[in-house]
């Protein structure tokens, strides 16, 4: 709820429609919605389907079912105020959550369930107090069943906050009241759920830049404080984690374009710098069980998100179509595909599909030695599996080369534990039919080996 004074870059709608064909931008039109208010927020179910929330004073949703040709205006009767945050579970379930009153101005905040598409809309729970604000309804994406809903201090900043928490899928909610963070609300979109053992949210406005964290499943709270170079005021609108629970990145509504980075749970932080260009209010997702990590931004040069696939070390832009202002995105993720759709506060909605790599055990055997296997299939389309093996805990890089020795795709570069691993690589549509090469370092070992594609 701390976002009123932010300022969007926008285009106009009519220009949006009209770069509707605009094939060569990584993200997409997908087609807008009218009466989401400044601050809408954004649920992907698959591919073709998504959830679109907020609202001016009055709550507006929207639904596409066809991956944004068309978006339904959903019946919002039972709900009574704008709302701040959604989550879709499904093409007729979902959650949506208000700012406690017209406008977020908190209040007696609540959160709401469908199961028939919006025709109904029940009360799953209001927080009771005069200051309570639901900044996310997020579940996991590795332990679907467990979800949390969190809401800003029901009795004011620094008191106790608000977090009810399912383990069934939504069918019953337990709230919860983590201890209060001195001068400490919470922040719209900023709630990360890894399993129901590490979830958290990010904090705001006032310095230092802070995420409240927990490891144990509620039992405990800690806090996060990050410094970035430069360091700014501003809530906390960013924070990811990895399926590990020790890399993360964070930033504020302020700080691009330097985030923290942490590799020990957010106990310490680093900074590192995304790109010149890169500013305003942003938000950050990190893909399940994968080095990739997507960051959005209000305004930047040649697009407004960025992607790292090396835990959030170094970050690439991907281009949107000539639009900013991005206010929140999500992504669906499927096999070794990535659906994303980002709303923004014009109304514009835009998405993407990606390919990202999947590092896992084949075993629980410990080898004698390090081992970079020949991947298979070879030739491949698009698809190819790589195994590799090291004896000892080390800091493991994987990389796609080109015949010219330009790196294409980084598939791992981070520590992992003595085994035996099994990476899947997926040839993007820019990649063309040719020999490639593919390196492992692990510690001092070094092996590389040869690969084609056949398109």
């Amino acid at each position: 709820m701390k976002r009123k004074n932010l300022q969007y870059l926008v285009i106009a709608l009519a220009l949006i429609i009209g770069s509707f064909s605009d094939s060569y931008s990584q993200w997409t039109i997908a087609g807008a919605v009218s009466g989401a208010g400044t601050f809408p927020s954004i649920s992907v179910v698959d591919q073709n389907t998504a959830w679109v929330a907020g609202g001016t004073n009055t709550p507006a949703v929207f639904r596409t079912t066809n991956g944004g040709t068309s978006w339904q205006t959903i019946p919002t009767t039972g709900v009574p105020l704008d709302v701040f945050c959604v989550w879709a579970r499904s093409v007729d379930e979902a959650y949506i959550g208000n700012g406690g009153g017209a406008g977020g101005t908190g209040g007696n905040a609540s959160f709401y369930k469908t199961t028939d598409g919006g025709t109904t809309w029940t009360t799953v729970a209001s927080t009771g107090g005069s200051a309570g604000f639901f900044n996310g309804i997020v579940f996991s994406n590795t332990m679907p069943s467990f979800g949390i809903a969190q809401s800003d201090p029901p009795s004011g900043v620094g008191n106790p906050y608000y977090v009810s928490v399912t383990t069934d899928g939504g069918a019953t909610w337990n709230p919860t009241t983590p201890p209060g963070v001195s001068g400490q609300a919470s922040a719209q979109n900023s709630i990360v759920v890894v399993d129901n053992m590490f979830y958290g949210f990010g904090l705001g406005n006032n310095q230092p830049n802070r995420c409240y964290l927990t490891s144990d499943g509620g039992a405990t709270w800690y806090i996060g404080n990050f410094s970035v170079a430069g360091g700014t005021s501003g809530f906390v609108s960013g924070l990811a984690f990895s399926t590990d629970k020790m890399r993360g990145v964070a930033a504020t509504s302020g700080s691009l374009p330097n985030i923290g980075r942490t590799t020990d749970g957010g106990v310490t932080w680093t900074s590192v710098n995304v790109g010149a260009n890169f500013t305003g209010y942003c938000t950050m997702k990190w893909i399940e069980n994968t080095n990739t990590v997507y960051i959005s931004a209000n305004a930047g040069s040649g697009g407004v998100v960025k992607k790292s696939t090396d835990g959030g070390l170094t970050w690439t832009t991907m281009t949107t179509s000539g639009l900013t202002g991005i206010t929140h995105m999500e992504f669906k993720r499927v096999g070794t595909t990535v659906y994303g759709y980002a709303a923004t506060a014009n109304g514009a909605i835009l998405k993407m599909t990606d390919v990202v790599t999947e590092v896992t055990p084949i075993n629980s055997a410990v080898p004698s030695d390090y081992k970079l296997d020949q991947n298979y299939p070879n030739p491949f389309n698009p698809s190819t599996t790589i195994n590799f093996s090291i004896p000892a805990s080390s800091k493991v890089t994987l990389k796609i080369y080109d015949a010219l020795g330009k790196e294409v795709a980084n598939l791992l570069d981070e520590v992992k534990p003595a085994g035996n691993y099994s990476a899947d690589f997926t040839a993007g549509s820019n990649l063309n039919s040719g020999i490639y090469f593919y390196t492992l370092q692990a510690g001092s070992f070094t092996s590389t080996k040869k690969l084609m594609l056949v398109k």
